[in-house]
This record gives structure tokens, sequence and C-alpha cells, in this order.
């Protein structure tokens, strides 16, 4: 092997280290095989209560913070006339971000970076991907999933007692479910390069 192909071979062995940390956290196109019959698993459940409050961590630091930093500094006067109530107002805030967030991700990936986190995927009841409509109706129920006290008693309550879907899965007929995604370095550089020895060998016969 000559010197620049092997340059190029660790370039590629080093970016796909990279991508494989980064899959840790980020969703992408290539979503994983979703294992149906552990949607009423209760190990399931406590993942997706750990993959939501990544979730919310993120659009609490990384999306909401920002925005009220900036807003602080340009409108000052009435960010201190506020005062303690900025946080009160920040958290009812956060729902509405949160399923936003959450509409597009597992519309566009089927999971969202906690999802992915605890190797979750969201998918019809027959194992294809989330629907553009199925994702907006699971996540326009979270509101619903909101009432009681303490919060969250009506979508814990329905997961618990019936085959683990919460009232938002039932409505938009989806399930909450473990992936297939590689969970070691190993094998997941190995299967991005199966994939791209599939793609090159592709380009090659049509060329």
């Amino acid at each position: 092997m000559r010197a620049d192909e092997c340059i190029r071979h660790e370039q590629r062995g080093e970016g796909n280290v990279i991508d494989w940390k980064l899959d840790g956290f980020l969703p992408t196109e290539r979503q994983p095989a979703p294992v149906l019959e552990s949607a009423d698993d209760r190990d399931v459940l406590f993942a997706r209560g750990a993959a939501a409050a990544i979730d919310l961590f993120v659009c609490y630091v990384l999306i909401e913070f920002p925005l009220i930093y900036a807003l602080s500094l340009a409108f000052s006067e009435p960010y201190e006339e506020l005062g303690g109530y900025v946080v009160v107002l920040s958290l009812l805030a956060l729902l509405p971000i949160y399923a936003t967030y959450s509409f597009v991700l597992e519309w566009r990936y089927g999971r969202t970076p906690g999802k992915v986190n605890r190797d979750l995927l969201v998918v019809m009841a027959d194992g294809r991907p989330c629907t553009y409509h199925a994702s907006a109706l699971r996540n326009l129920l979270r509101y619903v999933d909101l009432l009681g006290v303490p919060p969250l008693v009506i979508g814990a309550v329905s997961a618990l007692l019936t085959d683990g879907r919460r009232l938002g899965d039932h409505a938009a007929e989806t399930v909450v479910v473990r992936s297939t995604a590689p969970t070691d370095r190993d094998a997941a550089v190995s299967a991005d390069a199966d994939t791209s020895a599939a793609a090159r060998a592709g380009e090659n016969g049509e060329s």
C-alpha cells in the first residue's frame, strides 16, 4: 500500500471513530432496525425517562438558555423587572420547545439525542419509520401526559398499564423500542467501512 493510500485509510479510520462517538448522541439519516418486541419491556420505560432527561437538558441549556441570555441583553429593563419570574417563565416555555424539538427529530430521524444515547427508536406500530403526522400527534399529546399532580401522571400510568405506549403513542400508532445500532466502536467502524465499500463498488459498477 502506498504512503498516500495509508494516510487516506488512517484519515477514514479517524473519521469513523469520531462519527461513532458523535453517534452516541447525534441522530443520523441511517436509522437502525427496530426491535418491536421490546416495546413493553420495563427497562425500555426507564430508558425513555433517561432519554427525556437528556433531551430536556439539551433543550434548556443549549437552546433556551442562549435565547434567554440574548433577550436579557436586548431587553435589559423588562428582564430585571421580572426578577425571579424569569425562571418560572423559562420552565413554562420549556415544554413547547421540547415538543417541537422532539417532533422535528423523531419525524426526520426517528430519535432524539437522548433516544440515540439510550438506544431507543420511535417507529410506527408495524415497524415503519415514524411519519410527519404521527410525530406531530404524539408530541402534541405530551400536553395531555403532563396533566395531574405530579405532572406526567397520565402518560406514565398509560405506559405502565398498557403495552408500554403513552396516550400519544396510542393516538399516533407509534411505539418506542430498542434499536439494533452497534454499541461498540469496532462494530460501528466495521459497519461504516462495509457501507462505504458497497457504495464504492456500486459507483464502479455504474461507471
